[in-house]
């Protein structure tokens, strides 16, 4: 059987909120945001009411294609060193029985009723206990990541994504085999946690109610945004008829905080330049130097090399889009 029959994929439905979008949801992902997560379903259930198929996901970086290349060999190893049966040809997913939540499963793994304890040694780390039960069917789930081994993993690589499989299953448990950087596996063990789904379950279900809303009323309900970057992503466009909006207190003494902090950052950037040139002026031509406190003491070494060469190259065309920052004119009062 090939890799590209063995990978089963993403099996749930863009317009519902799945477990694998949790970390987005909830805040804690560096790859999209809630307004992100808003802004996919919206675009699904849009597509769906024009008859048209689901908008084409968003093509994976390399690292994930070795993910999802690598997934069932993860899954494989995880299973053998619990020495526990794997089910990883899973071709339908979860869904929680309350909640529009759903979920795709990597694999179901065989529980035994054993106890295992926490052992780093042997690559096996329990997740907030020192040993768990593997008490009937749990969660399987395979990651793979270029960062240095962690001794508990980031909640937007397998925690959250599991816990809400586990309220969709009903499972007590779950594994995630995380191969770090091609050549360590660790394998995390954890049981459900009544916190962590209880804040899930709020999320998921605010996060229905705004897509409910905007099916009653073409209206969109935003979250707040967590960056500038995500702010003009959600907010793309100037409609130029809108009128100017008066902000209120809060917001209007953001502005003088922006306007205090902008000038603090003129005024730092001039004896950055200042300092720079002088010592630049030092060194000459010479490619480090040091610097020494008043007892003699090396506290810095400074280095001046040379950039980097760089090819000529066009720069391509591209359209108008929301500017990244604000821009500020003081009124005289």
């Amino acid at each position: 059987m090939s890799v590209a029959q063995e990978f089963i994929g993403k099996l749930s439905d863009d317009a519902v909120m799945s477990c694998s979008r949790l970390p987005a949801l909830m805040g804690v992902s560096g790859f999209s945001s809630p307004n992100d997560e808003v802004r996919k379903s919206i675009a699904a259930l849009d597509a769906r009411a024009k008859g048209l198929p689901d908008p084409e996901r968003d093509t994976a970086g390399e690292a994930a294609e070795w993910g999802n290349r690598l997934e069932n060999e993860i899954l494989r190893t995880t299973a053998q060193r619990l020495k526990l049966d794997i089910d990883y040809q899973i071709t339908e997913r979860v869904q929680h029985n309350e909640l529009r939540l759903q979920g795709s499963l990597d694999g179901i793994i065989a529980g035994d009723g054993r106890v295992i304890d926490h052992d780093p040694s042997a690559g096996i780390y329990v997740v907030g206990a020192d040993s768990i039960t593997l008490d009937g069917p749990g969660i399987a789930e395979a990651k793979l990541t270029g960062v240095m081994p962690l001794d508990e993993p980031a909640a937007y690589r397998g925690p959250l994504q599991c816990q809400g499989l586990m309220m969709c299953t009903g499972y007590k448990w779950a594994a995630i085999g995380t191969l770090y950087r091609g050549t360590e596996l660790r394998i995390y063990l954890m049981g459900a946690d009544p916190v962590m789904q209880s804040k899930i379950r709020g999320d998921v279900l605010d996060f229905s109610e705004r897509l409910a809303d905007y099916q009653k009323n073409g209206v969109v309900d935003w979250y707040p945004a967590l960056s500038s970057n995500d702010a003009q992503s959600t907010f793309r466009v100037v409609e130029d008829d809108l009128p100017p909006i008066n902000l209120d207190a809060d917001a209007s003494d953001l502005v003088m905080d922006l306007i205090a902090a902008r000038q603090a950052q003129a005024a730092a950037r001039k004896l950055i330049e200042a300092a720079q040139t002088q010592i630049m002026d030092r060194m000459a031509l010479h490619p480090t130097a040091f610097a020494k406190n008043e007892d003699g003491e090396v506290f810095a070494e400074v280095t001046w090399g040379m950039s980097r060469a760089r090819k000529e190259y066009s720069v391509s065309a591209k359209p108008a889009k929301r500017a990244g920052t604000l821009k500020i004119r003081e009124l005289d009062l």
